[in-house]
């Protein structure tokens, strides 16, 4: 997969932005501040209906303007073109719009074009809160099962509903048992699913993941990478369905007079967690920053070979300043493993100089220079 042309309207300090890409490298380059994360925002926008810096978009609308506009053209490895538009107008529910058709969900978008983002932030993958590794888990899972998405969207509809239940028996306002155990087994089931898919996905993603850290060490350091359903047996690769609905059951019971007592669900999928080891031990308290950045780097390769393996289209790679804290054996192995694939990929960064010496020979590289939002194709012969 790969974009012809991007077009984008009122994101930050852009007033109107349009570029025609590389099939492989785009680099774009400025000063901080100048608009450059933007543009890997308004793909993000393209592929996921959101940005990856912020959940509100009213921040990303420009100050004075009340709408942004997002137009993709791509095309798969197949030679199938696809367009899409994304309209977000302030106050109004946003339209998206494909080659497929109208008023689309954002459940009928996610998948269209395959989209890799890595940006520093993303560091809380390994240090953050579970939350951040179950998003990112989850993103890679939906871009490649729309029926898993379609259950993860039922699960927090149905955790909604439960805990707004649980809530009010908190609160005495209601003492309905009988309502509670409907919603508490409708929610056993989703959550069934939801964790049976994980487990199909964590018994191939470390591989990939795995043999990409390997490839950027040097085979000097050991990694993997393992599921930690809430509160299941450490025998997970032996689970069945039924297995998975009983354990939920069970931990039903277990938290049912606690549960009311604190008005919320406290078992579930909403609860599980992944584990990052690095040469034995947890990297998010031994890991360095520049083993961080390796760390990242290799999620996001394996989830790039992870997503082509899957749908047998390369995604496409947004790379936002993360070369900063890599030596720079360690870029030229990065951006020589991406540009012998037939990914395209854009990267922003501050400077420019260091990267001409590490850009693989023959590649196809565009460049874009951005100052205060405005952007401008340039040669990196010249600079």
């Amino acid at each position: 997969m790969y974009l012809l042309r991007l077009n984008f309207e009122n994101i930050r300090n852009h007033n109107i932005t349009e570029l025609f890409p590389s099939k492989n490298i785009n680099v774009i380059f400025g000063r901080n501040g100048s608009g450059k994360t933007s543009i890997l925002e308004a793909i993000s926008i393209g592929a996921f209906s959101k940005s990856f810096v912020t959940s509100f978009d009213q921040n990303i609308v420009q100050n004075g303007k009340d709408y942004y506009l997002v137009e993709i053209e791509a095309r798969s490895e197949n030679g199938l073109p696809i367009g899409l538009q994304v309209l977000y107008q302030l106050n109004r529910k946003k339209e998206i719009k494909t080659t497929a058709g109208e008023n689309l969900s954002v459940q009928e978008l996610i998948g269209k074009v395959p989209v890799v983002v890595l940006s520093p932030e993303m560091r809380e993958i390994i240090f953050g809160a579970p939350s951040m590794r179950r998003e990112f888990i989850d993103r890679i899972i939906s871009q490649t099962d729309a029926n898993y998405l379609k259950s993860l969207l039922l699960h927090r509809r149905i955790l909604k509903q439960r805990n707004k239940l649980l809530n009010e028996f908190q609160l005495g306002i209601t003492n309905d048992t009988d309502l509670l155990k409907i919603w508490t087994l409708k929610f056993i089931e989703i959550s069934a699913e939801v964790v049976s898919r994980r487990l199909r996905f964590f018994e191939h993603f470390p591989l990939f993941f795995e043999r990409s850290y390997q490839i950027l060490s040097n085979n000097q350091e050991s990694i993997n990478i393992t599921y930690q359903p809430f509160e299941f047996p450490s025998n997970l690769a032996s689970l069945s369905h039924s297995d998975i609905l009983e354990i939920l059951k069970s931990q039903a019971d277990k938290y049912f007079d606690k549960e009311i007592q604190r008005g919320i669900t406290l078992f579930g999928p909403q609860k599980d967690d992944f584990l990052i080891l690095l040469n034995n031990q947890l990297a998010r308290n031994v890991a360095s920053q520049g083993q961080s950045k390796t760390i990242l780097i290799s999620l996001k390769y394996a989830e790039m070979n992870y997503l082509y393996e899957m749908r047998k289209t390369y995604p496409i790679v947004l790379f936002d300043d993360i070369f900063s804290e890599l030596d720079n054996e360690r870029i030229t192995q990065v951006l020589k493993i991406l540009s012998d694939t037939s990914v395209q990929f854009f990267l922003t960064t501050t400077e420019v100089d260091w990267l001409k010496k590490s850009l693989p020979s023959g590649s196809l590289v565009k460049s874009f220079y951005v100052e205060s939002g405005k952007v401008s194709e340039v040669s990196l012969s010249v600079l």
